[in-house]
């Protein structure tokens, strides 16, 4: 049995902050046990917000250099937690996940940025990063990579759904095969909408409650191609900002409705990809069979009312820290699987020609792996 101690760094698609957690593991090969020690999240300052939503559109130059930027901008973000919390002599590495600017595994890439060489200047720790990359050049989606982490840390649970920017499951066929993919836009959608408001998201989803279903517009956001395409199956950023926000642009309706479409359109696309799995894996739903919900949009209590009413299995919600930081513990032991030399990404939920090991380690100046 091995012992470590690891902060997992978590920035998703919604773009609201970075979730920092320091975990102890303690395990071997496919079985570890995970505490959760001590956990921050640190919202984007306003600057970082737009450089990131906007970088999609920049120059290669600008692209590298955020990179870079962003990168030493984050270590001084994870050197103050460590600080703050007097846990430089406790800490083997830093394993994260980047910020997803670009992700097109059909063309063969997919690209994080925060550069992982910066952060472990400025914290002088080793950092593990670009996971996904091993996975993509192996012909996988290279997404999601949380089902490995699910199907070690989260053995009560046969089937996990996070609802962050983009919503992806992790469904556990048996004891040997995991399948996940990503599912559609949750946060990147619903925080976007409520933007036009001057809200940076609808709390409990109040304002989604109080407007209407539009049913044309519920029909052309349910239209998409990629809701057909059978998994595995990858989203990316791009693909929301300028294929499914748009289709709201061609409604005149308030905001209130549109949020509460849009909620209508998740809670069915959810629903719809369970039934398909469990009758694509030819499974017979079991009653004691639940489904748990993490992520930001977890706290969403319209959204979740509404993929609980239309879910063929029930949803459970797990205390706050697993709906909060649960992706940034699965980093941590994204990491700790890389260290290892253990596949970390799984085949048979990216559709890679074989499992892989993903993470490149970039060794700090004052500690070394």
């Amino acid at each position: 049995m091995k012992t470590y101690h690891v902060i997992g760094v978590m920035s998703g698609s919604s773009l609201d902050g970075i979730d920092l957690a320091y975990c102890k593991l303690k395990g071997e090969q496919m079985k570890w046990n995970y505490e959760l020690l001590i956990k921050a999240y640190i919202p984007y300052p306003t600057k970082w917000k737009l450089r990131l939503a906007n970088l999609t559109l920049q120059n290669a130059i600008t692209y590298i250099k955020t990179h870079t930027f962003f990168g030493h901008y984050m270590g001084t973000v994870i050197n103050e937690f460590i600080r703050k919390n007097a846990i430089e002599n406790d800490l083997d590495f830093i394993a994260s996940h980047g910020q997803t600017i670009f992700h097109q595994p059909d063309n063969l890439l997919t690209s994080q940025i925060g550069d992982a060489s910066a952060i472990a200047y400025e914290t002088g720790f080793p950092v593990i990063a670009n996971f996904r990359n091993n996975d993509v050049a192996a012909g996988g989606q290279g997404a999601p990579i949380a089902p490995i982490g699910d199907l070690i840390l989260f053995p009560q649970y046969s089937h996990l759904l996070n609802l962050g920017g983009i919503s992806n499951i992790s469904f556990k066929v048996n004891d040997h095969k995991v399948i996940g993919y990503d599912i559609c836009a949750v946060n990147m959608l619903l925080n976007a909408l409520a933007g036009e408001l001057d809200k940076p998201f609808d709390k409990d989803g109040k304002i989604a409650e109080s407007g209407k279903i539009h049913q044309n517009l519920l029909d052309e956001l349910n239209s998409s191609w990629y809701f057909d395409k059978r998994y595995p199956k990858s989203l990316s950023g791009g693909w929301v900002a300028k294929v499914i926000m748009p289709i709201f642009g061609r409604y005149d309706c308030s905001i209130a409705d549109k949020l509460k479409t849009a909620c209508e359109h998740i809670a069915e696309q959810i629903a719809r990809e369970i039934k398909v799995i469990y009758e694509q894996e030819d499974l017979s739903i079991d009653p004691v069979h639940k489904i748990c919900l993490t992520g930001g949009g977890a706290f969403n209590k319209y959204l979740t009312s509404r993929i609980s009413a239309l879910s063929p299995i029930p949803v459970e919600l797990p205390d706050e820290d697993i709906i909060q930081f649960k992706e940034a513990i699965l980093m941590a032991l994204m990491g700790v699987l890389r260290v290892e030399n253990v596949n970390n990404i799984i085949a048979s939920v990216t559709g890679a020609r074989f499992d892989t090991i993903g993470g490149c380690i970039y060794q700090g100046h004052k500690h070394l792996l």
